[in-house]
C-alpha cells in the first residue's frame, strides 16, 4: 500500500506529516452482476444477513383418516365410526442465514425449534346394543402438546418496475416431532408491493397470498393400557391451505432491518411473523 501525506503549516514553514494508514477493503463479489444494477440506479442491500424468524400460527387441521393396529398387526380405518376435527396452535423460532447470489435471487436456510399445541374433538358413533334401537354417540376433546426442531431451505426471486416490486417466495422445511416420521412442508408465496423511503431509511410494503402444503402422514406407536402395543397412522392436513395478508419491511440503519408479517385463511385461522436482521 502506497503511504499517504497530509501538509501542515506552523507559521510559515510547511512540514509533512504521515497521514494514519488506512485498510483496503476489498467490495464482496456477491451479489454477482451487482455493478449493473447499481448503474441502472438500484439501491442493493448488503449482501449477507443473518437474524431470528418468530412465527405463530393459528389454524383449522383436516384428519381425512385414522388407522390403528394392535401389537405390530396390520393397521385398519377406524374413520367409519368416528370423526376429527383438530385445531393448532403452532409457535417457531428459527435463526436464519440469507444471502443475494444475485440482484434478484435470495438464498436462505433456517434451523430452529417448533412448540405445538392442538386439541382433536372426537365424535365417535356405535351401533346399538340392541336391534332396532338409536346408535349411541360420544363427543369428547384430546388436547396434546408436540415439541421438536425443524431446519430448511428457501429461495426468494425478485422483479420490479420504479417503486414497485414483485418477490415470489419458495421454502422447504422438515419438523420432528418425536414420531416415527418426519414432517415435510412446502410453502410458497407471492409478494407485491411498493419499494420507498422513509426518514431516508429503506421501506417495503406489500400484499401476499401464500400456500401451506403441509398435509402429512402422522405414524406412531404407543402402549395399549390393556397391554401391548398400538400403532396408528394418521392422514391430516391443513383445511384451508391458503393465507393472504400484508406486511413491511423497514430499514433501522445500513445494518439492521426488521419485516412484519401477518394474514389470514378467511376461516378463523391466522399468522404473524416477525423477522429482524442484521446485515454485512
Amino acid at each position: 500500500m502506497l503511504d499517504e501525506v497530509r501538509e501542515t503549516t506552523d507559521g510559515g514553514n510547511s512540514s509533512t506529516v504521515p497521514a494514519p494508514e488506512q485498510e483496503e477493503t476489498k467490495p464482496s463479489p456477491f451479489p454477482l452482476l451487482a455493478q449493473a444494477a447499481r448503474e441502472r440506479g438500484i439501491e442493493l442491500p448488503l449482501p449477507f444477513g443473518v437474524g431470528l424468524v418468530y412465527y405463530n400460527l393459528h389454524r383449522a387441521i383436516q384428519v381425512t383418516d385414522v388407522r390403528v393396529g394392535r401389537n405390530g398387526g396390520p393397521v385398519s380405518s377406524v374413520s367409519h365410526f368416528a370423526q376429527f376435527a383438530s385445531s393448532s396452535n403452532v409457535n417457531n423460532l428459527n435463526a436464519k442465514v440469507d444471502m443475494w447470489l444475485f440482484p434478484f435471487l435470495n438464498l436462505h436456510a433456517i434451523v430452529g425449534g417448533v412448540w405445538n399445541t392442538s386439541t382433536t374433538n372426537i365424535e365417535v358413533t356405535l351401533p346399538p346394543i340392541r336391534p332396532g334401537g338409536n346408535s349411541r354417540s360420544y363427543m369428547f376433546a384430546v388436547p396434546t402438546s408436540l415439541n421438536g426442531s425443524v431446519g430448511g431451505l428457501g429461495m426468494s426471486v425478485a422483479a420490479g418496475y420504479k417503486s414497485l416490486f414483485v418477490v415470489g417466495d419458495f421454502n422447504a422445511a422438515r419438523a420432528d416431532l418425536g414420531f416415527d416420521n418426519k414432517f415435510k412442508a412446502i410453502i410458497t408465496s407471492l409478494r407485491a408491493g411498493w419499494n420507498g423511503k422513509l426518514s431516508s431509511r429503506p421501506l417495503r410494503v406489500w400484499l401476499n397470498a401464500s400456500h401451506w402444503d403441509t398435509f402429512a402422514t402422522v405414524t406412531g406407536t404407543v402402549a395399549d393400557p390393556e397391554g401391548g402395543t398400538l400403532s396408528f397412522e394418521v392422514d391430516q392436513g391443513p383445511l384451508h391451505p391458503y393465507t393472504y395478508g400484508a406486511g413491511f419491511s423497514y430499514g433501522l440503519s445500513r445494518r439492521v432491518e426488521i419485516s412484519v408479517d401477518s394474514g389470514t385463511d378467511f376461516h378463523g385461522g391466522w399468522y404473524l411473523a416477525l423477522v429482524p436482521v442484521f446485515r454485512f
